[in-house]
């Protein structure tokens, strides 16, 4: 039995001859993700958020959104013998001087960060930059040039109980369904990556540009995000 072998460019060519003749259209570029794709992603990542809230014992405590100055939401999912961040689906939020959440960028988990999740199928985690050294995870575009290096800790859960004073001074609040998930760990310049031809496809902007500048308006969804963390910062909102 013969094998044909087809190099790469010939494929593609075919492929773009079928496309042609069906009058299939050709995406230049078919891991691209369009800006109504970004947008979807990050009401995903809006809804995520809300259903830990709505979960009894396990939401966050208002307090502790209130004096975040960051927040990430990262969902991961398994990638082959490990944990690996699903790209461009983890979006990142600011506090402005307002006191109020700024406009989403999208980031990443470095490849040197998958390690932690080993074992999980799928975790969502929200990790809240409660210090303005925090805030430094997401500027460099994960050169590591920094020189940041910062301890996790487990967050506090909206259980009824005191919040202990000492816990919401550490750098990184760590809220994850997988037990352990970075909590303990030092979190490292360059362990946030930024996103930035998704950040282009949806803003046209850099994303420190994004995340720090405050020029830059969010779309519908970002909106969106943005007006449920500020909710989410007000006493008894989540009290159903």
């Amino acid at each position: 039995m013969k094998i044909l072998l087809i190099r790469p460019g010939l494929f593609c060519a075919l492929v773009v001859g079928f496309s042609l003749l069906s009058g299939i259209p050709v995406q230049a570029n078919p891991f691209k993700k369009s800006q109504e794709e970004l947008e979807a992603r990050i009401s995903e990542n809006r809804l995520r958020f809300e259903q830990r809230q709505l979960r009894r014992g396990e939401s966050i405590p208002w307090q502790i959104m209130n004096d975040a100055r960051g927040i990430i939401i990262m969902h991961q999912v398994k990638a082959g013998l490990g944990i690996g961040a699903e790209f461009g689906n983890g979006v990142a939020s600011v506090k402005g001087a307002d006191g109020k959440w700024g406009t989403p960028g999208f980031v990443s988990l470095s490849k040197g960060s998958y390690g932690f999740q080993i074992g999980a199928n799928e975790v969502v985690t929200i990790m809240l930059l409660m210090t303005d050294e925090s805030l430094r995870l997401l500027k460099g575009g994960g050169s590591g040039n920094v020189g940041l290096n910062v301890a996790a800790v487990a967050g506090p859960l909206d259980a009824g109980g005191e919040i202990d004073s000492n816990t919401v001074r550490e750098p990184v609040l760590i809220y994850s369904d997988a037990r352990g998930a970075f909590i303990g760990a030092a979190l490292q310049a360059g362990a946030v990556v930024e996103a930035k031809k998704k950040n282009d496809t949806l803003s046209g902007a850099a994303p420190e540009e994004i995340l720090f500048s405050g020029r830059v308006a969010p779309t519908a969804a970002g909106a969106a995000l943005i007006a449920t963390l500020n909710q989410a910062g007000v006493e008894r909102f989540y009290t159903q």
